[in-house]
């Protein structure tokens, strides 16, 4: 019997038959396995899709087959994390089939606030009813914890409520389950917790406001109680699928769970290898137990990798293998072998910087700088990286964060320190003298503007002359600014560089003040902080002058940035967890050590062990072609010099998958010296040995520079260093506990020491 034309067969041209054309046109070019998860309908299922397996195809191949076999496309509904994931989907759907448009692409928090629009008199609320963002989420909630009278201190911040409602909302717990809660979090919620959380909704409420995470909460609420909602959800959207299904926190989970309940067409797509989101909620298990929720769901497994060469993948399977919670599978690929894992030991994280700065430059006219990426644990990384390139006058962006220097916490230090250096820099003036706050709004600053302005004088100088002269209201708090200011030069005086951040942190406050203003930011902005203390300290251990002069230079360094480049393509630099979703020809991750990679304290639990290695194994799968990793034998945290360990992770990689390229015999001498051979232990922290003895005409060995003849050496107030003629590179001065001599044999590295 002839198939009975609908209207998409009437609009489209070619009528059924070309709806049998556009069908099999959207499943061309897959493989079998593919091809097999496309074209599935009806039922549950779930797909593990490997790094580099074209997961994205499959899911917008399967929108496409589903709207051609006749499937209405407003009953379908897809749903993944961010806006560029669900844009290159809707766009490829789209490009597909002129019925593209009327399926719901988009991301969880948007489904919700659609569908909380549509029901919003079921949930209480108008249709109008506005989302908060971080930081009005944060000013209700200080203004519920001053309305509960709770003091908050140092040891007892606003983020640890914020942190605490994120938490309990991300388990889809509402406000009336106390019992729950208190069995779950116990002593570790902040003080009087369910009562700041129980007011805090009602604040919402009464606000007709949500925060993001009652995007998600409130229509669960809705589901699970509203059998009118419920129905209506269930008999709109007939197809679900999910993008990134191993992200999916527990509230998610149950949502989508509740929509698929009646027609049990839910289609999930992830890889468990790829669960790097724990610590907002993530939960792997979801995609793990997905057959035992759904016994008679068609499991796939997509393990063919497109996009990397042979020694990348086998290499990233090696090592995700010995993570025990999992699901059984081998990513392979049939693209060639292509160049090893290149792996180096440099002497420390500048070094480390200016050879990743050098290989990018050498290798420049075979990956051009938009193809080039650098991974790192953590943001504050960035900075002797930053530094690097911008030595080398590479063009860079920071991905997913502002540059180093850039960043507010490190800007609003810089301007104290430019004032220091320059009393007629108004603009940093503008920017300090109420942060911390002192009482010194935009009103008094706009006059004391006026005022220079009228007598001729920089700002500073005026405010030091109101000051004195005891001007009303303002006059004692422009004092007590001014004093501030004196005390920091003088202690810039006594204690230098390398202890000036800390101290200027310490007498202005500003700690306390980055807890108060931004408590869900405050680690990654002191990390910030600590690296520029670092910064410091460097500049004056390698430069000659001190004090106020020594910083005044500083600050010129650091200002003489080349800016013409920064809208051109350059290299790309971002943490582990921003290179997730993104590919490049060119990748090197830096710091792979115990104690940023796996970070802290991760390897005391095996769960946060096995998150550290998947967050490995992300980063090595962005490569497609070449591969670099890199320790670092001494590394500035924290303004304090450590020594770790490379990385336990890199004994997981095959030595045959390997290019070990590390010149300094001496540095991994001493360090096989100075570490024991027990892999168990976590306390790797140990001091180098002392360097050997240097002499002019000594041919040594420098960990970046290669081989040269030591011209010169200096003392630099306690600090030895070397004027090395190296071969053809000229003269360079370094530090003496960089070199080695030269014995001019090619160092083997035996990847047991490892």
């Amino acid at each position: 019997m002839a198939e009975k034309p609908d209207l998409f067969d009437v609009l489209r041209p070619g009528g059924i038959r070309g709806r049998e054309d556009a069908r099999e046109e959207c499943l061309k070019g897959l493989c079998p396995i593919q091809r097999e998860a496309a074209s599935h309908v009806d039922g549950p299922m779930v797909i593990f899709a490997g790094a580099g397996s074209g997961k994205t195809r499959v899911i917008t191949r399967r929108i496409v087959h589903l709207i051609e076999s006749g499937v209405p496309p407003w009953q379908i509904v897809a749903v993944t994390f961010t806006n560029k994931a669900a844009g290159e989907m809707r766009g490829r759907v789209e490009e597909l089939t002129p019925f593209g448009s009327r399926a719901l692409i988009t991301t969880f928090h948007s489904a919700c606030a659609r569908w909380l629009r549509e029901f919003a008199d079921e949930a209480g609320f108008t249709s109008d009813f506005t989302i908060y963002d971080d930081s009005d989420t944060v000013s209700a909630l200080k203004a519920v914890l001053k309305e509960l009278e709770i003091k908050l201190d140092k040891n007892l911040t606003v983020g640890d409520y914020r942190g605490f409602l994120h938490d309990v909302k991300t388990e889809a717990l509402f406000p009336h389950e106390r019992e729950t809660i208190n069995r779950m979090y116990g002593e570790l919620m902040p003080v009087a917790a369910l009562n700041v959380y129980k007011r805090y909704q009602e604040v919402l409420a009464a606000s007709n406001a949500m925060d993001f995470d009652d995007l998600l909460m409130n229509m669960l609420l809705l589901m699970r109680n509203n059998s009118r909602v419920r129905t209506a959800m269930q008999q709109k959207y007939r197809f679900v699928l999910v993008d990134e299904y191993q992200d999916t926190n527990k509230t998610q989970n149950e949502l989508l769970t509740l929509i698929a309940a009646s027609h049990r067409n839910l289609c999930v797509v992830g890889d468990d290898d790829q669960s790097i989101y724990s610590w907002r909620g993530a939960t792997p298990a979801n995609i793990l137990e997905f057959g035992t929720t759904y016994p008679d769901a068609k499991v796939l497994k997509l393990e063919q990798n497109y996009r990397s060469t042979s020694s990348i993948v086998d290499a990233a399977s090696s090592v995700i293998s010995n993570n025990t919670k999992r699901a059984q599978k081998r990513l392979w690929t049939a693209n060639d072998r292509g160049e090893p894992i290149h792996f180096r030991i440099e002497a420390d994280e500048e070094v480390e910087a200016w050879a990743v700065a050098r290989s990018i430059l050498d290798e420049i006219s075979t990956y051009p700088l938009r193809d080039v990426a650098i991974f790192y644990r953590t943001n504050s990384q960035s900075r002797p990286l930053e530094e690097a390139l911008r030595r080398d006058r590479i063009p860079y962006r920071v991905y997913g964060a502002l540059r180093f220097y850039d960043r507010a916490e490190v800007k609003d230090l810089m301007a104290y320190m430019r004032l220091l250096a320059n009393p007629a820099d108004d603009v940093s003036l503008r920017r300090v003298i109420n942060v911390p706050a002192r009482g010194l709004g935009d009103t008094a600053v706009d006059q004391l503007a006026k005022a220079a302005n009228s007598i001729g004088k920089p700002m500073l100088a005026t405010l030091r002359q109101l000051a004195d002269d005891n001007a009303p209201r303002v006059g004692p708090k422009f004092r007590a600014f001014c004093e501030l200011l004196d005390e920091l030069k003088v202690q810039l005086a006594v204690g230098g560089l390398a202890n000036f951040v800390e101290t200027l942190v310490k007498l202005t406050g500003y700690r306390t003040w980055l807890e108060n203003r931004f408590p869900d930011k405050v680690v990654d902005k002191l990390e910030n902080i600590h690296d520029l203390a670092g910064a410091l300290a460097v500049f004056e251990e390698e430069g000659s002058k001190k004090g106020l002069e020594a910083l005044s230079d500083w600050l010129q360094s650091v200002t003489l940035v080349t800016t013409e480049d920064e809208n051109a393509q350059g290299v790309s630099l971002m943490t582990l967890h921003s290179a997730k979703g993104l590919e490049y020809d060119r990748v090197y991750i830096v710091g792979v050590e115990d104690g940023l990679l796996p970070y802290g304290k991760s390897s005391e639990d095996e769960a946060d062990l096995e998150e550290e290695r998947r967050l490995f194994y992300v980063g090595m799968t962005r490569a497609r072609k070449k591969l670099s990793l890199s320790s670092a034998f001494r590394r500035r945290v924290f303004n304090n010099t450590m020594a770790n360990m490379p990385s336990r992770f890199l004994k997981e990689i095959p030595r045959e998958l390997m290019a070990t390229d590390v010149n300094h015999k001496a540095m991994v001498d001493s360090w096989n010296r100075d570490y024991d051979d027990d892999t168990e232990s976590t306390d790797r922290s140990r001091k180098p040995s002392e360097p050997y003895d240097a002499a002019v005409g000594d041919r040594v060995n420098h960990p970046t520079y290669g081989s040269g003849i030591i011209d010169q050496i200096i003392d630099e107030f306690g600090h030895v260093k070397a004027v090395v003629e190296f071969d053809g590179l000229g003269k360079r001065k370094v530090a003496v506990h960089h070199l080695e001599p030269d014995t001019g044999k090619e160092l083997t590295y035996d990847w047991d020491d490892i």
